[in-house]
């Protein structure tokens, strides 16, 4: 710390041979000017020793005094600096603290995250197997009212709804990491599907629209984009409890991407909560209403295949758009990834 601060003035300089100087001028000039007044006469050279070293010391006191006060000065201000330069290091020290735990508890609130979709991960596949399973025991008993009289309109509903219920119970399965569904169709022709599946079982307070593109329909995963309309028609559904409007759009992207939008005709999404509205076990509903696992599975199906989805909400309702990437490109994409690793 030593060599960092001033050093102090040195005690020979012309300045201090000056101060000595005029002191002992001024000294023995006074000395010999009351010396003629008391006693009428020239003094001695004798009498010059005393107020020659009177004015000496008075010269040195002099430069002492002197030489304290730079050095004092110059501590001083050296000392300010460095309060100024231990300040500014606290400060640098603080906020390098502060922004590192801002990112450790986002890495602990990612860390929670990912241990959640992992539960999620584990329930939805054991979910998926004994959906698989029941779906197995339907088709077998409606392979057997195929050759009776029973309504075939109906039958072949039902056969439709097995079928989807097998490609979502894959796609659930390929979520949790237990198997890859592979099965692609046109993304208008399997919201069409879907869709009028749908409109009878919300019953007829509810209208649902579709509008596509017209331009020619990329294929897509079915079982991946089913689970991600049925959860976002469930939800634009729930918005609306005493029935309502949707909307379900189809268009291709300038990247060659689907692009996928539900919209409703809610109330839309509070403005302090649209930053959670994709957490996992997350809702607005009542207790016992709502599993808050909806819109997180959606964004997780969609994140897994490097797609988007997103929400813009207004006092008029809310919509969700979803871009994926087509049935090619994912398998492709997945191919690749499975090479690498």
């Amino acid at each position: 710390m030593s060599k960092n601060l001033p050093p102090p003035p040195p005690w020979i300089s012309p300045l201090h041979a000056g101060i000595v100087l005029a002191c002992l001028i001024a000294v023995v000039m006074a000395a010999t000017f009351q010396h003629y007044v008391i006693l009428d006469r020239a003094p001695e050279l004798r009498f010059f020793f005393v107020p020659s070293f009177v004015g000496i010391f008075f010269g040195l006191l002099l430069i002492t005094v002197r030489r304290a006060v730079v050095v004092n000065r110059r501590y001083g201000r050296a000392l300010a600096e460095r309060n100024e330069y231990i300040e500014t290091l606290n400060s640098e020290l603080e906020d390098r603290v502060a922004a590192r735990t801002k990112e450790l508890s986002i890495k602990h609130e990612q860390l929670l995250q990912a241990q959640r979709l992992e539960i999620v991960g584990q329930l939805v596949g054991g979910v998926a197997h004994d959906v698989n399973n029941l779906l197995m025991v339907i088709r077998g008993n409606v392979d057997l009212l195929k050759g009776s009289d029973a309504d075939s309109t109906l039958i072949k509903d039902i056969v439709d709804a097995i079928e989807r219920g097998k490609r979502l119970a894959n796609s659930l399965l390929a979520t949790a990491g237990r198997s890859r569904a592979s099965s692609s169709l046109p993304v208008d022709e399997l919201v069409s599907e879907l869709a009028g599946l749908l409109k009878r079982a919300f019953g007829a307070s509810y209208t649902i629209d579709l509008e596509h593109s017209g331009d020619s329909a990329p294929s897509v995963e079915c079982g991946r984009v089913e689970q991600i309309l049925l959860n976002l028609l469930v939800n634009a559904r729930d918005a609306q409890p005493d029935g309502g409007h949707i909307v379900v759009r189809t268009a291709t992207s300038d990247t060659g991407r689907v692009v996928i939008e539900v919209e409703d005709e809610g109330p839309g999404v509070p403005p302090e909560i649209e930053d959670r509205i994709f957490e996992t076990f997350f809702t607005t509903k009542p207790e016992g209403k709502g599993s808050g696992l909806g819109l997180s599975t959606v964004r997780l199906l969609v994140s897994e295949v490097g797609g988007t989805v997103a929400l813009v909400s207004t006092p008029n309702g809310a919509c969700f758009p979803v871009e994926l990437p087509t049935a090619a490109v994912d398998e492709q994409e997945t191919l690749l990834s499975h090479d690498r690793t």
